[in-house]
This record gives C-alpha cells, structure tokens and sequence, in this order.
C-alpha cells in the first residue's frame, strides 16, 4: 500500500451477529440490484392526493426519486425450541412499508435478508392505482448473499425492484419473518436507504417475557416512546418522523457510532413454571460462547506431529511462541464461513489444519490448541472490532464479531489475531486496540482491553537529498515504514505476482507521481515482518524544473493525492474513519550550484488541533535548503461537528505542499 491513510485490512463477521439486516450489507447490496429494476409498474391511476403529496415531498427532497411515506414493524414473541434442542423467545416481525415516486420514471429497491435464524414467510408488493390496492403478480427476486470474502454463507435475500411510471404513483411491500431464536434479534436501525415520513418500531411483550431494549445514540433525536399494558400484554412503542436518507459515503464513520438505534435484549422467559436465562447480564453472553467454543470438539492428537515440526530445534521460550503464531498467520488461508450455529462454533484445530484454511474462530482455536500444547497459558477469545462501538457490559451478541487468541506470557497479556497477516508478536492491528476482548477461562471468563497505540507508533518516514545541475534535479530518496503501515505493505506486496513487485516498490518512491522517476531501488529484507521497511533508490525529479526568464521554480513537496478524499464538502453528511492513527514525517534537501540563492521560500506553518497536528519548515543555509515536515494523525475518526477545523487543515498543508520557490542567480 502507498503511504496513506487507508488501511487494507478487514474485520471477520459471523453472519447472525447483526443478521444480514445491517445498513451496510443493505445498502451494498442494493448498489447492485437497484440496476437490475424490472417490474415497470404500468397503467396506475395516481390519486389526486398522491399528486399533491408527491408536489410537495419533491420540494422538499429534490436529490430523491422515492419517498418512504410509512415504515411500521410489529414484533410479538411467542416460545419454541431451536436446533440444539434448547426451549427459546421466538420472535415474528410484520413489517408494512409505502413508498411514493417523487420523479417520473422513479425506481427503487427493497430487499430483505434471511438465513437460518431468519426465516421469510411472506414477501410481497402491491401498487396502489386511484384509491384502490392491487396486488403485484411477481414474486420478489430471491439470491445467495455469499461474496468472494466468504467461503460458505447461509445468507440469502428477496428484494423487490421498484419502478414507477409517473410522479405520485405508489406501492406497498408487505413482510413477514420469524426469527428462531429471539437471541439473534439484535439491533433495529432507525434510517433507510430513502427518506422517511414515519418509522415505527412496536413490540408486543406477553408478561412472562423479561426483555430490555436499549436506546443506542437517541441524543439529539426527536424519538418519541410509548408504553402501555393491556390483557397480560405490555406495548412498547418507538416513533421517529422525518427521517433523511442514510446515505453510504468514503470512509464514514459506521453507523452504530453516529445513528439512533435500539438493542434487543431477552432477559429471561418462563416455559411451564420454570424460569429460563436469556441475555441478561454479560456471563450469559460469555456462557453460551463458551458453550459454541466447546462444540468444536478438538483432537490434539491430531495436530501434535505439525506442531513438532513447527517447533524443532527452537528453545528459546519466545521464539517458539513466534514461530507458532507466524506458521498460521502464514500457512492457514483466512476464508470466512458463515452457515447458522456452524457461523458460531469454531471449525475444530484439526479440520483447520487439515484444510489448510478457517474463518477467524477456526484460526483462533488452532492457534490456541498450538499455543497450549506448547505449554504456554493461551485462550480462546471473542472481541468486536471497532466496527462496533459496544462495551463487553452489553448482553447482546452485537456485541462482538470477531476471535482472536490471548496469551499470559511473563505477566502480560499478548493478542494473538491469527488472521491479520505480517502482524509481529507484541503488536496488535489497530482495528482491535481499544477493545475490550473476552477471554475464555472455562466456566470463568476475564474482561481486558487490548492496548491503544499513537500515531508515532505507526510512521511512514520519508527522507530525500537532490541536486540541482542546470535542468537536471536528481537525488536519492528513502522510505522507512512501521507498525501498521509495514503491516498493510507487508499485505500487498506479498500477494503481488513477482512481476509487479517492482513497480509496487518504485511507487513508494515516486509517490505515484508521474514527474517522479525512480532506479535502482533497494530494500531491507522483507521476509522479516519484525524489522522496519526500507526501501530507497535514486529519483528523478527533473520534470519538476520550471525556467522562466533565468529563474528556477522547484516544488520540494509531495501533497498525498489521498488526503485529497478526505476534503469534505458541503453535501458530506457523516464524519471521516481513517481506520487507524498514523504519522509522516519528511525531510527533503536540495543543493544548488554556487552563485545561485534561493526566493520566495513559504513560511513556517504550524497547526494543533484536537486529534491531529501539522509542523512544516524550510531552512537555508548557503546554496542548501531544508525541508522539514511532520503530520500525525492521533485520533482515527473526524467528527461532523470538527470539519471546519478539519478543511482549514488540510487545506493549509496543501497550500504549504503546493508551494514552488525560485531559484536566481546571486
């Protein structure tokens, strides 16, 4: 990866944790379909009030072409038994939603999403001509949700493409699902895909039901609550109006941080006088877990023989925990797998090793195994990755989506993620610093947080020294990368054919700039992932030379092209995520002939913001001058409300980049 802010890495997702019904997955999705809209709605009658309404919503919302005027959910809960023979709250959801073209020729798309803990009952639409209601004669389209990330996906959708012939025509989709296992319930977001009139949440709660919804980022919402109790029945209710739509932008920050949306939480229920435990505190979240971890029904005899062989010759307690962790970082190919309670229970240590590939708990439990019949203190364990903003004090399984492995080693804890490859022992990828991690300790289980790093930690350092012979301005250029930045080079170049490793490495030299040229590139050895990355080579810089009537111009900066992503404009809705904290830190010389001095130089610019700061500085001293730079980026998200301070940022150090200073005669 060049020197961005971008990381490459991923997090892993057990499909029922935030069941197929996640914005993100949603509005993914329907990028595609939303092409393939079939199904012309033809020979409507629009209502004269559809007309007017339509009129005015198309004021309102002019960059929209459908209007969701209504969207209620009712949920009632009844009790069943689920496939590991356990009695469960099983939950069914009838959800009604109309919609009103705000264009002629207006299209959209509904999905929903179902696998074995969902299951679809009834889909259908109906189209709305004068005041009468007609039901539609097609079925809604119905597809696997498997992507190539995913070995094995039980997810699936129907969705319906929307399309209306005039301004004001309207339809109607009408939905029923059951879920299995009410545990798998776990979170409703408010915002759609369009703008909303009404969005209704209601849940019907018979009195032997203990359950708790929790309202997730209401501040500054108009969410209205209601409550009332009726015949062994209590009715919660959730009301928001005048939703916009939620819109998918670069590098947003994920919803569950920024919108308003309620966790379900089944508590505990009574089946026949007994009274039987839900998710009501954390120990039950881990209990089950534990529960799925133990089903996985490893055989370490099995993998005994690789583990001899990973570690012969080795006697130094700490290489051999290394060697360990690289062998499945390197050996055992990441594929997810996500297929019902299987998308829970991890694939056993010996089917891991056997198949040469696993999902993050098939990774993580192999690891373990080795790590423990290795003779060291290591553990299963479940963390979200900071996708998700929850603490391990919610008993909810959206709580995490991720496995890794955690080692007790000389009094410390050490967070072994099998799948985040060219990682080093001691360090952590930054998608899970931060997190509080659940830990596996038998019918015991240990809360810690996995440590935060700084910007400094994780550095792209940049040094270059140039000369000026007439038109010709040559030098030799070096990059030093660490930490996550060696991580995410370490990634690509690896995956690279051999062909185009060495075009890979003259970017980092030549910055993807096409007036750059680099030769003779050099590297340190990167089959180390411990070592920082050096990479240097000679560069041409001479179609950076401008002449204009005797005098030089010469731009010795570089402005990321990335960073430009990163402006925001007036149309930006949510905050930035870099995905992790990182710094640059250049110096660049040049020295020109003798009788010559330097003009124009640009000042001192220094900028400290809350999260974010820049330094940046020429010197001159004779026929040389120096150029010092410093940005580092401290905290991994901007907020909405900092983007006047973020813009003037980025801005002013575009400016200082984009400067050229003048080079005349003395």
């Amino acid at each position: 990866m060049n020197p961005t802010l971008v990381s490459a890495s991923g997090p892993d997702r057990p499909a029922a944790v935030i069941l197929r019904s996640a914005s993100t997955v949603r509005n993914s999705f329907l990028t595609v379909i939303a092409m393939c809209c079939i199904g012309v709605v033809t020979a409507q009658v629009v209502h004269p009030e559809d007309q007017s309404d339509a009129e005015t919503l198309a004021r309102q919302y002019k960059d929209e072409q459908v209007f969701c005027r209504s969207a209620y959910h009712f949920f009632t809960f009844g009790k069943g038994t689920n496939t590991l023979n356990d009695k469960v709250v099983v939950v069914q959801e009838e959800t009604e939603l109309e919609f009103i073209a705000l264009k002629k020729y207006a299209s959209t798309t509904y999905a929903e999403f179902y696998n074995k803990f969902v299951r679809l009952k009834q889909f259908r639409k109906n189209i709305k001509t004068g005041s009468k209601w007609m039901p539609s004669d097609r079925s809604g389209i119905d597809r696997s949700v498997t992507d190539e990330n995913i070995f094995f996906d039980d997810s699936r959708v129907q969705y319906f493409p929307i399309r209306f012939a005039e301004k004001g025509n309207v339809a109607k989709v009408i939905v029923k699902k059951e879920y299995t296992d009410a545990k798998y319930l776990t979170r409703l977001f408010f915002h759609m895909a369009y703008p909303v009139r009404e969005q209704v949440f209601e849940f019907k709660v018979p009195d032997w039901l203990s359950i708790d919804f929790k309202a997730m980022n209401f501040e500054g919402y108009k969410i209205e609550k209601k409550q009332s109790q009726k015949g062994g029945y209590i009715n919660y209710v959730f009301i928001m109006k005048d939703l916009p739509a939620s819109k998918s932008e670069f590098k947003q920050i994920g919803r569950a941080y920024t919108d308003p949306h309620i966790i379900i939480q089944v508590k505990s229920f009574e089946n026949k006088g007994e009274v039987l435990q839900g998710f009501d505190k954390t120990s039950d979240v881990y209990n089950w877990n534990n529960r799925l971890y133990k089903m996985a029904n490893n055989e370490p005899d099995k993998i005994k023989a690789t583990l001899s062989k990973i570690t012969t010759g080795i006697t130094n307690d700490q290489d051999k925990i290394k060697a360990i962790y690289y062998w499945v970082q390197d050996k055992i190919r990441y594929i997810a797998y996500e297929d019902g309670y299987s998308g829970y229970i991890p694939a056993s240590a010996q089917d891991v090793l056997a198949n040469k590939y696993g999902d993050c708990k098939g990774m993580a439990n192999l690891l373990t195994e080795f790590l423990k019949m290795a003779g060291y203190d290591a553990h299963f364990t479940w963390i979200g990755t900071r996708a998700l903003p929850y603490p391990q004090a919610t008993p909810a399984l959206c709580v995490n989506n991720h496995a890794i492995t955690t080692l007790y080693y000389k009094g410390k804890e050490y967070f072994l993620d099998a799948t985040e490859k060219y990682v080093p022992f001691g360090e952590n990828a930054y998608r899970i610093q931060g997190k509080e991690a659940m830990i596996a300790n038998g019918d015991k289980f240990d809360i810690k947080k996995v440590p935060l790093t700084t910007g400094d930690e994780h550095k792209v350092f940049t040094k270059g020294d140039f000369t000026l012979n007439n038109e010709q301005l040559k030098g030799k250029m070096q990059v030093v990368l660490t930490g996550n930045e060696r991580k995410d080079f370490h990634q690509e170049y690896h995956e690279l054919p051999i062909t185009s490793r060495e075009k890979f490495l003259n970017s980092y030299l030549e910055f993807s700039n096409d007036n750059v040229e680099a030769s003779d590139v050099k590297t340190s050895d990167l089959n180390n992932r411990e070592i920082p990355i050096n990479i240097s080579g000679n560069i041409d810089l001479s179609n950076y030379v401008q002449t204009i009537s005797g005098n030089k111009y010469i731009n010795l900066d570089f402005f990321p092209k990335t960073l430009e992503r990163y402006m925001p404009d007036e149309k930006r809705k949510s905050g930035y995520d870099f995905d992790y904290v990182l710094s640059f830190e250049d110096e660049f010389s040049l020295t020109v002939p003798t009788g010559n001095k330097f003009a124009d130089v640009p000042e001192k610019l220094e900028m400290k913001f809350d999260g974010y700061e820049f330094k940046g500085e020429y010197t001159i001293t004779g026929n040389k001058i120096v150029l010092k730079k410093y940005l580092v980026i401290k905290n991994s998200m901007i907020n909405k409300n900092d983007f006047a301070n973020w813009k003037k940022f980025l801005e002013s150090i575009k400016s200082f980049s984009s400067y050229f200073f003048s080079i005349t005669s003395k």
